[in-house]
């Protein structure tokens, strides 16, 4: 299959690719700035996987991703939108500093995923393409139970992001066949978390959790292949919780 992951240097987004790699999927690998560890990895496979390098906080560069992917695939079969950022924002901060992180975050977290099905449901109309169309937004337990004070932002896109793929399924699933389905970890032991549990300690990073370990990349990236394989298409509009048992809804 062709697949679009967005966020796809690192962290979840790699353990991602090289699942799908690994199964024989072509793949657009979105990044925003370091792109080494997805050179070196497609040195490993011959397929016609591709790297496109987009700034999602930015119209023309979503429009960019857009059109490469399609320039190259003509149409995916499955978009991973994996791409996120988690940046403190203090209370005591000024209101204009205070706002402008909280529209990067929405602008990266929600708004991006929001434009890119935009585009490509727009493109499958215009098109005829009547082929099934499946979405994955990775959002997280925050959308759920609420987060630090500090990541108020965060939690807003995520949950934003849980609504989106309830009104993508209700409102695609039987006039342009799209099925989309959500995930939502909790904290995942990833190089961008690292500076976290740097500064609050890994007892309290892992507060909560059921299992004897830090949910991994590799515990997500299984769930991520069934959905595009097609194993999971009448779970569409749902959420799957991959928490280690941290929070149960």
């Amino acid at each position: 299959m062709k697949v679009l992951v967005t966020g796809a240097s690192r962290g979840i987004g790699l353990q991602i690719v090289k699942d799908l790699l690994d199964q024989g999927h072509d793949i657009a690998l979105h990044y925003n700035k370091n792109n080494s560890d997805l050179k070196s990895l497609l040195k490993n496979y011959k397929s016609d996987s591709f790297m496109v390098k987009a700034d999602l906080s930015t119209i023309d560069d979503i429009n960019n991703l857009v059109d490469e992917t399609c320039k190259k695939f003509n149409f995916p079969d499955c978009i991973i939108n994996n791409a996120g950022i988690a940046e403190p924002s203090k209370i005591s901060l000024d209101m204009n500093e205070w706002s402008d992180l909280f529209e990067k975050t929405i602008d990266i977290n929600l708004k991006a995923p929001a434009l890119i099905i935009k585009e490509f449901i727009e493109l499958k109309r215009k098109k005829n393409i009547n082929s099934r169309l499946r979405l994955i937004n990775i959002s997280s337990r925050a959308a759920f139970r609420g987060e630090e004070q500090d990541y108020i932002s965060y939690a807003c896109s995520k949950g934003g992001l849980i609504s989106l793929t309830k009104t993508i399924s209700r409102s695609f699933g039987k006039t342009d066949n799209v099925i989309a389905i959500s995930i939502a970890p909790g904290f995942v032991r990833t190089d961008m978390a690292q500076s976290i549990i740097d500064e609050i300690g890994q007892e309290a990073v892992g507060k909560g959790i059921t299992l004897d370990r830090l949910t991994e990349p590799k515990d997500i990236s299984p769930i991520i292949s069934l959905i595009t394989n097609g194993k999971l298409d009448h779970s569409s509009g749902s959420t799957i919780d991959i928490n280690g048992g941290s929070y149960l809804r």
